[in-house]
């Protein structure tokens, strides 16, 4: 029987049930609705997989509620009007709503009982003024606690931004056709960074930025476990959950977690964007009208991110410059690692050579494939040894 590519169905779950849901309906469709080959594929049963099919004609992929049909004791609707009116108009928690009440109303009622009400009315229960919580799940990173290259956060960055330039070095970009687009990666313990150009922005980009990134740091003694924190969009998978998928998969061959922020929040990249604003003001704002062609660019950007990881010093570091504080708090990484030249990327594939460091992820994988056939050898020759007939094994150990 053919084999066939199993995808993580709870990994998927775990991120959001709504997106596993998807993609099992997705593969469904691929495989002309053919249930128990889709439930292989996932790992699940074919309940499950009927369960997607019965929530998309729903039109709601997400998890039904839980909550009882059947409310035994409820409380009468007035007094639990009167509890949401309290609520609306304070903002207060159950026990002080319970107070209020014994205060105002000379109602005496639990703070259990208070609490259920305003679970089972959370949109009518919001107090005034008060803003929606995003309810994406943040992955936690420790940001303080990271060592050198643990934690990489990866970012675009749109040059041509009429915030920061004016419209005379605007028109000089387009003019002189310079890139259009930063690619930014940056240390968060060292604030350590890797720059990238491009006249694109998209996901094939994005993709050789990420691996251009790790190929650098592996091929320049970085082996610590590599976290790469991105924003959602599209250049870094955005919203397909395939690509997320497959991704993530990659990079955990080579020793790298992805993690995806939450939409809406460029806080969660904090050093990153902060840096943008630094490039602005260091180099794009003063030096731009002054390059005259790609060439010189490639020049000015080089020698830019010379004097930021190599020079520039910085108060999060105690006044030292980033390699600086690397080389005191790290050993094992390459002095070389400081001359990094800006990529770019549109052409990535044909421009690359061995100095790149590209060859290391592949010997990584060769080397791993080396091994395990050598184990395979030797299982087999072991084998063939302990099976062989006692006189034959006697004769082999005399000669």
């Amino acid at each position: 029987m053919k084999d066939i590519t199993h995808l993580d169905y709870h990994a998927l779950r775990r991120d959001s049930p709504k997106t596993a849901r998807r993609a099992v309906l997705q593969v469904l469709k691929a495989h002309n609705g053919n249930v128990s080959k889709t439930a292989r594929i996932f790992k699940i049963s074919r309940a499950t997989v009927y369960k997607a099919i019965e929530k998309d004609a729903e039109k709601n992929l997400d998890d039904s509620s839980r909550a009882p049909h059947t409310v035994h004791n409820k409380t009468d609707t007035e007094l639990e009007a009167r509890v949401l009116q309290i609520r609306k108009q304070t903002g207060y928690g159950p026990l002080r709503i319970k107070e209020e009440l014994e205060e105002l109303d000379q109602i005496s009622l639990s703070e259990h009982t208070i609490r259920n009400i305003l679970r089972r009315n959370r949109d009518e229960a919001k107090p005034r003024h008060q803003k929606t919580a995003n309810k994406t799940k943040r992955h936690f990173v420790d940001w303080y606690s990271a060592k050198a290259f643990e934690v990489v956060q990866i970012d675009l960055k749109y040059i041509v931004d009429q915030k920061a330039l004016s419209m005379e070095q605007i028109h000089h970009i387009y003019t002189k056709n310079l890139p259009l687009y930063q690619w930014t990666a940056i240390d968060v313990h060292s604030r350590f960074r890797l720059i990238g150009y491009s006249y694109e922005k998209s996901w094939t980009n994005g993709l050789a930025w990420i691996f251009w990134v790790l190929s650098w740091l592996r091929s320049h003694g970085v082996q610590s476990h590599i976290f790469f924190t991105v924003d959602r969009g599209e250049e870094f998978g955005g919203k397909s959950w395939f690509k997320i998928y497959e991704l993530r998969k990659l990079l955990s061959d080579f020793g790298c977690t992805f993690i995806q922020n939450r939409p809406g929040h460029p806080e969660d990249n904090p050093h990153v964007e902060r840096s943008h604003r630094t490039d602005d003001e260091e180099f794009y704002i003063p030096r731009l009208l002054s390059v005259a062609s790609k060439k010189d660019f490639f020049f000015e950007a080089m020698n830019y991110l010379y004097y930021y990881n190599v020079v520039r010093r910085h108060s999060a570091l105690e006044r030292k410059s980033p390699y600086a504080h690397l080389s005191k708090t790290t050993r094992g990484i390459d002095d070389k690692i400081r001359f990094i030249p800006p990529i770019f990327l549109d052409h990535l594939a044909v421009q690359l050579g061995d100095w790149s460091g590209y060859h290391v992820l592949a010997s990584h994988l060769s080397l791993l494939a080396k091994q395990m056939n050598s184990v395979r050898r030797d299982a087999s020759r072991r084998k063939k040894l302990i099976l062989a007939p006692v006189s034959r094994r006697g004769q082999n150990f005399v000669r």
